[in-house]
């Protein structure tokens, strides 16, 4: 077989073990059911509580008028693919694990995704395969979170959990 079907080959099998382990990570989305709670009826007079007061004071003024910064709601992933030629490219557009593979797209290759903010952060997976050296780069935000490189028709690959 040829290096770029074995490259590909590995990249889809790559692939489908990415979508296994969010599978797992992620499991079914079932919560356990809540364990229930006794309630008793109180045994004794609950005691009077003292009246509100209201308290008043002064704060000095400040010097700063700069609004403070909103927290975005949302993280600006931009997934890269450095070198010539073309490439082989999966990456995951939602954070979810769901990859999408894109075969034989120019290098330099760039794509921007708007994802919402959860709970819990996403996981980002960039992989590229090219006949030549190629180099992968995650940015969140504008900020460089992974990068890595690959030889001639070796597969570059960028993941983690962002933070």
């Amino acid at each position: 077989m040829d290096r770029q079907l074995i490259g590909r080959l590995a990249i889809a099998g790559i692939a489908v073990a990415a979508v296994a382990a969010t599978v797992v990570i992620l499991g079914t989305g079932d919560d356990p059911a809540p364990a229930p709670v006794a309630v008793s009826a109180p045994t004794a007079e609950v005691p009077q509580r003292a009246p509100d007061r209201t308290v008043t004071r002064t704060l000095a003024p400040t010097t700063s008028t700069a609004p403070a910064a909103p927290v975005p709601s949302s993280w600006q992933i931009t997934y890269e693919l450095a070198g010539s030629g073309t490439a082989t490219v999966v990456y995951d557009d939602n954070g979810l694990g769901l990859v999408h593979q894109e075969l034989s797209v120019p290098l330099p290759w760039r794509k921007t995704l708007t994802w919402p903010k959860t709970a819990v952060a996403p996981t980002v997976q960039l992989m590229g395969q090219s006949s030549g050296p190629v180099e992968c780069r995650i940015s969140v935000n504008g900020v460089q979170a992974r990068s890595a490189k690959a030889a001639d028709g070796e597969v570059a690959s960028c993941a983690g959990r962002l933070s």
